[in-house]
């Protein structure tokens, strides 16, 4: 009789912990957009500075994936490369690429706030046939490479 009571007490604490890991699925997703990796480089052999970055949108919360459970997701994410010393970049001085094929920046600029640590992008980029507004359009607080 004893090892059915230890039997019944593992089965309860099994469906406690999945009813836990449901609930804690079922919660909204909320969304972040992170501008990260920022960083300066000397380009050669112009010797112009560029600055680098990552912006990418996450959402939050329980996901299991292929690796095991995470807190976050990755909905999408661009690399971005400005020519010159700024504080204002226009479409001929930004490079946009996502997953190593370059989009074409068709209209607008990267304006940057060292002071605030801010950055505000206003992009339209050319995404198959038709310009789009830029997905990671906005102001964003810089996070800079350690």
């Amino acid at each position: 009789m004893r090892r059915n009571g230890n039997l019944i007490t593992w089965w309860k604490r099994v469906n406690l912990a999945a009813c836990c890991l449901l609930s804690l699925a079922t919660l909204p997703a909320r969304a972040e957009t992170k501008l990260d990796f920022w960083h300066s480089y000397v380009h050669q052999p112009s010797g112009v500075i560029h600055y680098s970055f990552q912006i990418a949108s996450y959402k939050r919360g329980i996901f299991f994936g292929s690796c095991g459970p995470s807190t976050r997701a990755l909905q999408w994410e661009f690399d971005i490369d400005l020519a010159g010393a700024g504080p204002v970049y226009n479409k001929d001085q930004i490079n946009v690429t996502s997953e190593g094929q370059k989009l074409e920046v068709v209209a607008g600029n990267i304006s940057l706030d060292p002071a605030q640590r801010e950055a505000t992008i206003s992009l339209r980029v050319k995404a198959s046939a038709t310009a789009t507004e830029f997905a990671g359009n906005g102001k964003h607080r810089i996070i800079k490479l350690k």
